[in-house]
């Protein structure tokens, strides 16, 4: 089983990074203004009605300034509307080719626009979930450790350790992975609530199962 594992992880991350990319590409070239937008706000309800206004300001306060950093700060969306809107104010350029290419210099900027959404709402969503690390940690520990003992009271006892429960655990914790850095990129609205129950209620009890079922001779 888990020759088989080793087998199969490297196929499966490699589609999920070609199935991330190809989703990045599909929302910087296809994704309306307006899904955005109702994307962003339907979030911003939803964390509003989980998290309360302060703690949501204090997240939103955040994205602004890691969204600051990374675009403005840091130059990249001045380098970007140079190379592929500045040309269209530069001296020199022929009227006649300007206004074919109108159309062109039109979609750039809407697609600017959708991109600096898509981006604002990608580091939303990883500041909304570190926001969850502290109540993650909370409960791992214990979790963790309840299955350490219970691992220890198989292993001293004629108590079965399951290779069923410990390697489908196993491939779940892997699959999370996977699954989160995409949510990130999800499309669709997210809502925190999903994400906050499988962070705290999920992993811990994964983590609990994979321990307490590992073989005894381990």
């Amino acid at each position: 089983m888990a020759e088989n594992i080793e087998e199969k992880w490297p196929k499966g991350l490699v589609a999920s990074i070609a199935f991330g990319f190809i989703l990045v590409l599909m929302l910087a070239t296809a994704a309306p203004n307006k899904l955005v937008d109702k994307v962003m706000v339907k979030e911003r309800a939803w964390g509003l009605a989980l998290l309360g206004q302060s703690d949501l300001a204090a997240v939103e306060s955040k994205t602004r300034d890691w969204y600051t950093f990374l675009l403005l700060d840091s130059g990249a969306k001045a380098m970007v509307a140079d190379v592929f809107i500045g040309e269209r104010s530069s001296r020199g350029t022929v009227n006649a080719l300007e206004e074919k290419a109108g159309w062109w210099f039109n979609y750039l900027s809407e697609r600017g626009e959708a991109l600096q959404k898509i981006i604002y709402q990608v580091v939303y969503r990883v500041v909304l979930a570190l926001f969850w690390l502290p109540f993650l940690a909370v409960v791992v520990i214990p979790g963790a450790y309840a299955g350490w003992m219970r691992w220890h009271a198989k292993r001293a006892g004629f108590s079965y350790t399951s290779p069923f429960v410990n390697n489908h655990a196993t491939n779940m914790l892997l699959m999370s992975t996977v699954l989160l850095p995409l949510s990130l990129i999800f499309p669709l609205p997210l809502p925190p609530l999903v994400v906050s129950t499988f962070l705290i209620l999920a992993i811990p009890i994964l983590l609990s199962l994979l321990i307490s079922n590992l073989p005894k001779m381990f």
